[in-house]
């Protein structure tokens, strides 16, 4: 499960970071000690399990998960047990009362797994485009099904790409290569080694940089030739 622990005390966050290291089945991908950034990367990132204090400056712990999807995945870590009822209330995996040790902590991790699981057994499945029409990949434990009309641009980030639609970003465990191989070749192209982008978005274009309706990437020296062939052959289409 990918992880991501919001406590505005760094030795907090170091625990948990260690007792994460320790548990083959999760993975902390980020760690925050100011809850406003934390909450900016939770909508973002989309991790499986939150690991949330209550007590923070700006935003509680407890305000923070209202402000998220309801089935949210959140274990709470505080030192006051005076907010366990509410904390449940809010339908919380578990509440853990600072300190805590590793087996205490692994408990409450095994049950968030347990309702991952049963969650996305449970989970109907929803009327999509024709497979033909939409890129199909798995992120964070889900099957995604998504159009390739929808798809901005991508972009390389190591192990991972960063896929960019206009409502949401997907960053999967994949490689640009692994994921041009599933893309229709006549409608994306790619321009430089971390860029992928969409034909039909490409607004102007020069040696150096390709511009879309949502992005200005550069052109890599490598696929230039490659890149205006495609162009011109579309022109003569046209």
């Amino acid at each position: 499960m990918k992880c991501i622990a919001v406590d505005d005390e760094p030795l907090a966050l170091k625990i948990i970071s260690r007792y994460c290291d320790q548990a083959p089945s999760l993975r902390l991908m980020a760690a925050y000690t100011d809850p406003l950034e934390g909450l900016s990367a939770i909508r973002s990132m989309e991790p499986d399990l939150l690991f949330l204090d209550i007590r923070m400056p700006d935003i509680s712990g407890i305000d923070l998960a209202g402000a998220l999807k309801e089935d949210a995945l959140i274990i709470f870590t505080t030192a006051h047990r005076e907010y366990a009822v509410e904390g449940f209330e809010l339908n919380v995996v578990d509440y853990l009362l600072k300190p805590f040790g590793f087996d205490r902590f692994l408990t409450a991790c095994e049950k968030a797994e347990e309702r991952l699981r049963r969650s996305l057994q449970q989970k109907p499945a929803a009327e999509q485009p024709a497979p033909s029409d939409m890129l199909i990949f798995k992120c964070n434990y889900r099957n995604i099904h998504l159009p390739f009309n929808d798809i901005l641009y991508i972009e390389a980030l190591d192990n991972y790409v960063k896929i960019v639609t206009a409502s949401k970003t997907y960053v999967p465990t994949m490689t640009l290569k692994s994921i041009l191989s599933l893309l229709p070749e006549q409608e994306f192209v790619r321009v430089h080694k971390s860029f992928v982008i969409p034909v039909a978005r490409i607004k102007s274009y020069n040696r150096e940089a390709v511009v879309t309706d949502s992005i200005e990437t550069p052109v890599g020296r490598t696929f230039r030739k490659d890149f205006f062939e495609r162009m011109n052959i579309l022109k003569a289409d046209r």
